[in-house]
């Protein structure tokens, strides 16, 4: 769907386009421009979950809610909700809001029914992000699109209704404490019917086939912004694919005193991380993508170093190592070895305590490794109960056996469990050194150094007679699929993106059927142990939906957390860093590092000179304290 253009005299171009603006009208308009090199793949903000696709739905479309700054629930298109005793029915009262075109002309009202369509189309076709309906528990959207399409279950049973034009309602198969925090995804949004209508015959869709919906949603995807309405704080007034895109604030916006920058205008080049750097430096656009090599550069110029700043750290991505316990990687790697040795705890141990983990992300973040580091997989500032955040809690400080920001780092300590594991090991049969198949994807910058300086830490530390890491390039193409989901690798940094304010969506890559090292595969009694006891924990830990013991629900996810830690299954890892330069404080903006927040555009301001290092730290601390302050 992507369509690439021959740019000629480049420079001369980009210098035109974005000095014309949004529909050529940007000489007395605030305008914040920027540059792209992925592009969109669809208007269809119901069947994509890509950043690149959420950027235009997220400041053009309404959800029911919104977060403001701190990470507080805000009323968005619902002005007001409320919960029956058992915590089974949402009731939603969606406000007086329009719908609007391309032009930024009123062209139909927002009603519940709008909320419903996006739901149905979505469950029915099983669109990109449909698994958030399951994930919140709502009624019978766990049953499969094949049983909605063939009547087998009825969408009258599916528990989202509009009880009239302006209510609408959600029943749940049980109490969801973190259910609100689903509903900011792209699905969640509405549609109205006549948009839908002009792809296909919307209005006796429930005599649709299995064929007749993927033809439907073929049609939707590839919908235009002249066909599409717009709800949001701003409508999408130009979209030229794989050339630029323009956003204009919407006037009629229900918070159009919240919207301060009157147009974004996004133009594509497929070098755009080469060219935006100078192109910033001549203020021909507001934001650009800063390498570790260009901080580095930029830090050394008198007339750069104040030009950029860290990039705003999100919990939207853990990372985290993975053991593969169920290796299907070739015969020359020794996976039987290999699976005597992963099911060996101190094996494990002396892996984990053993690897300087601020080193490795050293390699790729020099200056903020301290601050990328985390020692739990649900990271901090995720989410937080009675003023205290999760990772804060005292199981996972005795779990600590390392000197500061690295809780695990402790090379003695490493060198007792690799003792214990060499002995432990040869009378389990295995043979040394053990052969350890890191893989790394060469699409993603410096990976392949990561992994060459934990082989080379590794193996200084505990031994080449005992391990052998082997390094080896994966596929350009289709790395997930043909590796970790492939079981192709022993041990990897993997990560996970979480879906709600929930330490449960960070339990969810460790589920049965989990993709990310499937101990839950094992066959060795003594992982078998651990494992079911972890899975206990989660268990007990999800029965506590009392929202007045969230708390409680915290401290249980905790604990089951710490099994994988305890017992090495899981190394935690950190965050995604970087730099940026950018014409906003990203403080001022909404905030949850989950659905679309962040994206937006509401609530910024376009700055008369960036942020530098020393000004977003300070605005780092206080946005931190205010955040827990709030918390409280």
């Amino acid at each position: 769907m992507k369509k690439k253009i021959f740019v000629v005299f480049l420079s001369l171009m980009l210098m035109v386009s974005l000095l014309a603006g949004c529909g050529g009208g940007g000489s007395d308009v605030e305008e914040y421009r920027s540059l792209y090199s992925s592009d969109v793949a669809t208007l269809n903000y119901l069947n994509t979950t890509t950043t690149a696709d959420m950027e235009i739905p997220a400041n053009t479309q309404e959800w029911l809610i919104q977060y403001d700054s701190l990470g507080n629930v805000l009323p968005g298109m619902a002005e007001s909700w409320t919960t029956s005793e058992d915590g089974l029915v949402w009731t939603f009262t969606i406000r007086d809001a329009k719908w609007y075109n391309n032009a930024g002309e009123e062209v139909g009202t927002v009603t519940a029914q709008d909320f419903v369509n996006a739901a149905e189309y979505a469950l029915k076709f099983d669109a990109a992000a449909s698994y958030m309906f399951p994930a919140a528990k709502i009624k019978n959207s766990s049953v499969g699109a094949e049983a909605l399409v063939s009547g087998e279950v009825s969408w009258e049973d599916v528990g989202i209704k509009a009880i009239d034009e302006k209510t609408l309602e959600f029943t749940l198969e049980a109490p969801c404490p973190y259910f609100l925090s689903c509903l900011t995804y792209g699905c969640f949004a509405p549609m109205s019917a006549d948009v839908l209508n002009q792809f296909g015959d919307w209005d006796n869709r429930a005599s649709f086939s299995i064929d007749d919906w993927n033809a439907f949603s073929e049609a939707l995807d590839g919908i235009s912004c002249e066909q599409l309405w717009y709800c949001g704080a701003y409508y999408l007034s130009e979209y030229s694919a794989g050339e630029r895109y323009c956003m204009k604030k919407n006037p009629s916006y229900f918070e159009a005193d919240q919207v301060y920058i009157e147009a974004l205008t996004y133009t594509y080049n497929a070098e755009a991380s080469t060219l935006s750097g100078e192109m910033y430096q001549r203020g021909e656009v507001e934001t650009a993508t800063i390498t570790s090599t260009m901080a580095k550069s930029w830090s050394e110029g008198e007339e750069t170093k104040d030009l950029f700043h860290p990039m705003r750290v999100i919990p939207d991505y853990s990372y985290f190592f993975s053991f593969e316990f169920d290796p299907q990687f070739d015969a020359e790697y020794e996976p039987e070895n290999w699976k005597i040795a992963v099911n060996n705890e101190n094996f494990r141990k002396s892996i984990m305590h053993g690897m300087n983990r601020v080193g490795a992300i050293r390699i790729t973040d020099e200056g903020n490794a301290e601050g990328l580091i985390q020692n739990t997989v649900t990271p901090a500032n995720f989410v937080a109960a009675d003023g205290t955040d999760y990772v804060d809690q005292q199981i996972f400080k005795d779990l600590a056996v390392g000197n500061g920001v690295d809780a695990y780092f402790n090379e003695d300590l490493a060198k007792q469990y690799r003792d214990q594991a060499k002995t432990e090991l040869a009378a389990a049969g295995a043979t040394f050194p053990i052969k350890i198949l890191m893989v790394y994807n060469p699409n993603v910058a410096d990976w392949d150094s990561e992994c060459t300086y934990i082989e080379k830490q590794l193996e200084d530390l505990l031994g080449t007679d005992y391990i052998d890491i082997i390094v080896e390039q994966g596929p350009t193409q289709s790395f997930l699929s043909n590796v970790r989901r492939a079981n192709k690798f022993a041990f990897m940094k993997t990560n996970y993106g979480c879906d709600y304010a929930d330490p449960l969506t960070y339990a969810d890559p460790f589920g049965e059927g989990n993709s990310y090292g499937r101990f839950d595969l094992s066959e060795d009694p003594a992982t078998k142990a651990i494992v079911e006891e972890y899975y206990a924990a989660i268990k007990r830990a999800d029965a506590i939906t009392d929202p007045a013991m969230t708390a409680e629900r915290y401290a249980a996810f905790a604990e089951a957390e710490a099994i994988l830690i305890e017992h090495a299954l899981v190394i935690p890892c950190g965050l995604d860093g970087g730099y940026t330069a950018a014409k906003v404080n990203p403080f001022d903006g909404q905030y949850a590092p989950f659905g679309v927040s962040t994206l937006r555009y509401k609530g910024q301001k376009i700055l008369e000179k960036p942020m530098n290092t020393e000004e977003y730290n300070a605005a780092l601390e206080a946005w931190e304290k205010a955040r827990a302050e709030a918390a409280k």
